[in-house]
């Protein structure tokens, strides 16, 4: 079809609906989209789809800073459970690996890091940058019961094992992730 350079006069368009209504007296989405089209002289252009917003400073910034109730580097550096975290450690916070960093830690997987695939990422999430074992799991805390941990292990064991092909470190990772809720469960 070819895009109409003409709008259509309002007795044109009513002949085309009283024919659609002829011939499909109670016309489907597929019969109704053909007819948009004919209206429209040609088919509909696809929109073009967002471009994700990258991840900023600012934002990690403030989640970590809502997370320990802070509204200056200062305050946080002085909260008790951020610094006891660090113990020995000086923390970094100037850059915005930086401030990703403490993000993962203590808020999430920011959304850019959200359904990746690669050989390190499991449920879309690089097990090597983010220590997600719940979403990795694909359990919940609050209804997870230890058999449920050591389930779900197998059956990413299944695909991740070395034995299977699977990547050794990913394994491993994959086995910290299993104590570490077995762990939280007792």
């Amino acid at each position: 079809m070819t895009t109409r350079k003409k709008r259509l006069t309002l007795d044109q368009a009513n002949e085309l609906i009283r024919d659609l209504l002829r011939d499909h007296p109670q016309p489907s989405n597929l019969i109704l989209l053909a007819f948009a089209e004919k209206i429209n002289g040609g088919c509909f252009i696809k929109p073009k789809s967002p471009k994700p917003k990258s991840f900023s400073i600012a934002q990690a910034k403030k989640a970590v800073f809502e997370k320990f109730n802070c509204s200056t580097i200062t305050e946080l550096r002085k909260n008790k459970t951020f610094s006891m975290a660090f113990a020995g450690e000086k923390v970094c916070l100037k850059s915005a690996s930086d401030w990703r960093i403490q993000y993962r830690k203590w808020v999430g997987v920011p959304e850019d890091e959200r359904n990746l695939s690669s050989p390190s990422c499991i449920n879309g999430i690089d097990i090597f940058e983010n220590f997600r074992p719940w979403h990795v799991f694909e359990l919940t805390a609050e209804t997870a019961s230890e058999e449920d941990v050591k389930s779900s292990f197998r059956k990413l064991a299944k695909v991740h094992h070395p034995d299977v092909g699977g990547d050794a470190r990913v394994f491993e990772r994959l086995q910290k992730m299993r104590d570490s809720l077995l762990a939280l469960i007792h």
